[in-house]
Formats: C-alpha cells, structure tokens, sequence
C-alpha cells in the first residue's frame, strides 16, 4: 500500500490519490502545518492509534543518515513575466529547468538514496510541488531532467496569485525542525546526516546536512495591509540545543528594489565564511548560468554562500 502519513499527526493516512488531491498537506490539520510524506515504516492497525493505524519501526533495521534539501520556490503571478527583456523564457520555466538540471547533475552522486529533496511552491497559498522523495527516486521516477522540469512547469503554472513569504517559511520551518529532531516517525528509522564544516579561522562545525532555498523575484505581499516579511523563524532553529541558521535566500532582481532589501533582512552568515552572506543575488542575465549550480549545492546540502559556489567549481561568475 502505498500510504502517506501526516508529519503532524501520524494517525492521519492517505493513499496516494488522496495525497496527490490535496496537494500533499493533511486536511485534517490547519493549512499549510500537516506536510504528507511516504511511510517509511510498517503500517499496522491499532486500536488505540487516533486513526486506527500506527507505524512500528523496526529496531532492527540499521538507522539511516539522512540529507534534506527543501527549495522554496516563488510561483506567484510575477514569475510568469520575461526572466530576460524580450525573450519568450518565463522567469518560471527558467527555474523549473534550473532545478531540475542541478538536482540531476546529482543523480551519479553515492549517496543519492539517503539525499532527499522536498520542494514546495507558494503564491498566496503553499503546494508541495514535489513531495519529500530521495534523489535515487527521483531519477527513477522522472529518468532525466526534461521529466522531472515539465511537471515542475506543469504544477508552476497553476499558481500565480500574490506572495506570501512568510507561511513559505513558517511551513519549512516547522517540518526542517522535525527533521532533525528525527520526531518524523513516518520516515522509518533516521536521524539527520551530521557533517563537520571546517570555517576561515580553522574551526570545526558540527551541523545537520540539511538546507533551505528560498527563491523569489518579488517582496512579500498579500495586499497593501499584509506586505510586511516577518522575521526569519530559522533564527530560531536548534540543533543539539544551539542554533543553527540553515537558510539561504536567492533574490531574481535589482539591488534597489523592497523585495531585495526585505530577502537581505532573513540572511545570517555562512559557518564556512563567516563573512558571507548566505544570499544570492540574480540582477544580471550573465548569472542565470549559476542557477543551475546553485539549486545543485543546495540538493546536495554541499555549500551555503556565493563564496561555496565558487569553490564548488560550479559558478559561471561570481553573484
């Protein structure tokens, strides 16, 4: 059966259908709290679960180490605008062939089965575009980067209301949280992988390999009396009881405009340069090339700055 449990609430279960209906949320659970994602473990009746079901994870079943990309992508009606002047493009079909083409650059990667990606849309409402499926299942399921960019176009171009940043980020808060406290029972027996980042001034950090891409053109906007962004939650996010900012912001536009300077009030900066920002800032069509290698270090949790794309040799020019 191939079963889809609510993060909030495990005793909440779908099938695939259902699931798929409802955008991949639970609608028992307020909007945009209850993300679906595949039971990982083994389904059982029980009576005293509140649905009459429950997961039993097997003990012994080695722990999994586990990686997690989520990429925040705007599909507000802006994004259907030119990405460059005078060009058929959309700013959408852009970035739908962008991330696919990095999440498969990926695809010849180890540990691709243990790399998961979750991608989420929002306008003035939030969707799961792509519900929280390991990269092994991605080139499976889509078999190369045409598959996976056409039914990204294809749910992208259903949106295009206004922008609400704010449950963008109030939803990826809440499930990179249960993620790393490894509190997702439905995702089997896992805990987050932890990678030791080596900063500037030769200190170890140990962090979860888990990241956050927030990509937009526009401000937060959801009419003249609800256009203010809130302060990021990643503030706020803890691993091991320390905080740890795992967000990183990318702005298509003009250094001038409010949506920048709002995407620049969420940045905190880089644990591998200290010194950078973890924002990416796309004013120039000659930095499109870097999208591509931007959405492949943020699904291969590998970088967080400008400055790692460089040093991944996947960056065309410096942004």
């Amino acid at each position: 059966m191939n079963s889809w449990v609510c993060v909030q609430d495990a005793g909440h279960i779908y099938n695939g259908l259902e699931a798929e209906q409802n955008g991949y949320f639970c609608p028992k659970c307020p909007y945009g709290e209850g993300i679906l994602v595949n039971a990982q473990g083994q389904l059982t009746t029980a009576k005293q679960s509140p649905g009459g079901i429950t997961i039993h994870n097997n003990p012994s079943i080695p722990q999994e180490d586990l990686g997690l990309a989520i990429l925040l992508l705007d599909c507000s009606g802006s994004m259907k605008g030119s990405a460059f002047p005078n060009h058929p493009t959309s700013k959408k079909d852009l970035v739908a062939r962008s991330v696919s083409a990095g999440i498969f650059s990926l695809s010849g990667n180890p540990l691709r089965e243990f790399a998961y990606i979750l991608i989420i849309g929002f306008d003035h409402e939030i969707d799961v575009l792509l519900p929280y499926t390991s990269i092994q299942e991605i080139v499976n399921q889509y078999q190369d980067a045409a598959g996976l960019e056409q039914m990204l176009r294809e749910k992208m171009s259903k949106k295009e209301g206004a922008t609400d940043i704010n449950q963008a980020l109030s939803v990826a808060f809440n499930f990179t949280q249960q993620f790393i406290n490894s509190s997702i029972a439905a995702l089997g027996n896992y805990k987050p992988r932890i990678q030791s980042v080596l900063d500037d001034n030769m200190q170890s950090h140990q962090i979860p390999n888990v990241r956050v891409l927030l990509f937009t053109d526009g401000e937060h906007y959801l009419g003249e009396d609800d256009r203010t962004l809130n302060p990021s939650p990643f503030k706020n996010l803890k691993y091991n009881g320390k905080p740890f900012d795992l967000l990183m912001s990318a702005y298509y536009g003009n250094s001038g405009e409010n949506g920048y300077y709002q995407l620049k009030s969420l940045v905190s900066k880089c644990p591998r340069h200290p010194s950078q920002d973890q924002f990416f800032l796309f004013d120039d069509p000659s930095k499109v090339a870097n999208l591509k290698g931007l959405f492949r270090m943020a699904s291969g949790a590998s970088g967080f700055c400008p400055h790692c794309l460089v040093e991944s040799g996947t960056a065309i020019r410096d942004i």
